[in-house]
C-alpha cells in the first residue's frame, strides 16, 4: 500500500468516524445477520470472529462500500485492530491489522458477507468488562468523500469475563494486584489472561511484640513483588512466617540477643558477668556482679548466655547485685585524706596564738 492509498483509507475512515454521531437511517446500505459470540475471556489469544451481511442498493459508478467495526467506547469512535474479509468482492487495500474493508462494487446493488477477527492478539480490548462496539458501512464516491444518508450502523456487546487469581495469605496481609490494593486476607480478583503484577509486605506488625515476615511465593521466588502470567483461574499460597520478639530488660548495656526470631527457632542471650555502674559510682570502681536470667520472676539460668525456644513473645530480665567495695575503700580513703587536712589545718591556725601569749609574759 503506497502512500497516496493509505491516506485515502485514513480520510474514509475519518470520514466515517465523523458521520456516526449523524447517521440517518438506511437508505443505501443495511446491516443484517450481525453474528459473534456472546462472551469470551478476557485477554484471551484467540481472536474473536464478527460476520454480517451488508446490502447495498443505488450504487453509482465508481463508489465504494467502506465497513468497519468500531470502539464505541472512545471518543470519538475509531477502528478496532483486526483483520477483514469480504466476499463475493474482496476489501481493497486493507489497512494492516485494521477491522476496516473498502469494496469496489461492481453492480448498482448487491450484498457482501463480511467477516471481521478482532482482540486475541491482534489487540483490542482486554480487560474484564462489556467491549461496547459499533459496525458500520457506508458509501463513499470516487473522490474519496462520505455520501450522505448511506451510513448504518449497528450496535452490539461482547463479555470479556475475567478469569480469578487467588492469593492466599494471612489475615493481616493486604495484597497488591496491578497497583490496586486489595482488604487484608486472603484475595480473589477477576483479571484478564495475560501478565499481572502482585505486590505482598515484607513485614506486617500483628502487635507490639509479633510481625509476620514475607518468606516465597509457591514456586520459591523470594521477591516480594513479582510478575505472574495468569492463562486460567490461578492460586498462589504465600509463605509467611510468624516472628516474635525478645526483648531484655535490666541496667546492662552490652547484652545480646534481643529482637525479632522466627516462630519456632531458639534464641540465644548473654551478656558480661560483671558491668560498671553507672553515673558517679561507676566511675568510682563500682559494679554489678550478673545473679541471673529471669522470667515474670522465674529463673531461667544463673548462667551469663542462655538459651529460649521463641514459640511465643519472651520478656527476659537480668538480675545484678551491687559490689560497692572499691567505692567505699575510694571515698573513705578520701575522708581520710579531708580529715587529716582539716587537721593540719587547725593546727597552723593555732600555733601563733600560743606564741603571742608566751611573749606578753615574758615582758611582764
Amino acid at each position: 500500500m503506497n502512500k497516496a492509498q493509505i491516506l485515502i483509507v485514513c480520510l474514509l475512515v475519518t470520514s466515517l468516524v465523523i458521520a456516526l454521531p449523524n447517521a440517518y437511517a438506511v437508505q443505501a446500505t443495511s446491516i443484517y445477520g450481525l453474528t459473534h459470540p456472546s462472551q469470551t475471556i478476557a485477554g484471551s489469544a484467540e481472536p474473536i470472529y464478527v460476520t454480517a451481511t451488508v446490502n447495498y442498493s443505488d450504487a453509482l459508478p465508481g463508489n465504494s462500500l467502506a465497513v468497519g467495526v468500531l470502539d464505541a467506547e472512545m471518543k470519538p469512535q475509531g477502528i478496532v485492530p483486526g483483520i477483514a474479509t469480504s466476499s463475493p468482492d474482496p476489501c481493497l487495500n486493507q489497512f494492516v491489522l485494521t477491522a476496516f474493508c473498502i469494496i469496489n462494487v461492481s453492480a448498482a446493488s448487491g450484498a457482501e458477507q463480511l467477516s471481521f477477527r478482532i482482540g486475541g492478539v491482534l489487540g483490542g480490548k482486554h480487560q474484564p468488562g462489556v467491549w461496547k462496539l459499533n459496525m458500520t458501512a457506508a458509501f463513499f464516491d470516487s473522490s474519496g468523500a462520505l455520501i450522505p444518508k448511506t451510513t448504518s450502523s449497528v450496535l452490539f456487546g461482547i463479555e470479556l469475563t475475567p478469569v480469578t487469581l487467588r492469593v492466599t495469605v494471612p489475615a493481616a496481609v493486604a495484597v497488591s494486584v496491578d497497583g490496586l490494593q486489595q482488604p487484608p486476607g486472603p484475595a480473589a480478583v477477576g483479571v484478564a489472561l495475560g501478565e499481572h503484577n502482585i505486590t505482598v509486605p515484607l513485614l506486617v506488625q500483628v502487635s507490639p511484640t509479633t510481625r509476620l515476615r514475607f518468606d516465597h511465593w509457591p514456586d520459591g521466588s523470594t521477591n516480594a513483588n513479582r510478575i505472574v502470567f495468569v492463562t486460567g483461574d490461578t492460586n498462589l499460597d504465600v509463605a509467611y512466617m510468624t516472628q516474635n520478639l525478645l526483648t531484655i530488660t535490666g541496667p546492662q548495656t552490652n547484652s545480646t540477643g534481643a529482637g525479632w526470631y522466627d516462630e519456632g527457632t531458639t534464641a540465644t542471650f548473654s551478656v558480661a558477668q560483671t558491668e560498671p555502674m553507672g553515673e558517679l559510682l561507676g566511675i568510682l570502681g563500682g559494679k554489678l556482679n550478673f545473679q541471673g536470667w529471669y522470667e515474670n520472676g522465674q529463673l531461667l539460668t544463673r548462667s551469663t548466655t542462655g538459651t529460649i525456644s521463641m514459640n511465643q513473645p519472651h520478656t527476659i530480665t537480668a538480675a545484678w547485685q551491687g559490689d560497692y567495695s572499691e567505692p567505699i575503700v575510694i571515698l573513705g580513703g578520701i575522708l581520710v585524706i579531708l580529715a587529716f587536712a582539716y587537721f593540719l589545718v587547725r593546727r597552723r591556725r593555732t600555733r601563733p596564738t600560743r606564741r603571742s601569749s608566751r611573749s606578753r609574759r615574758k615582758q611582764v
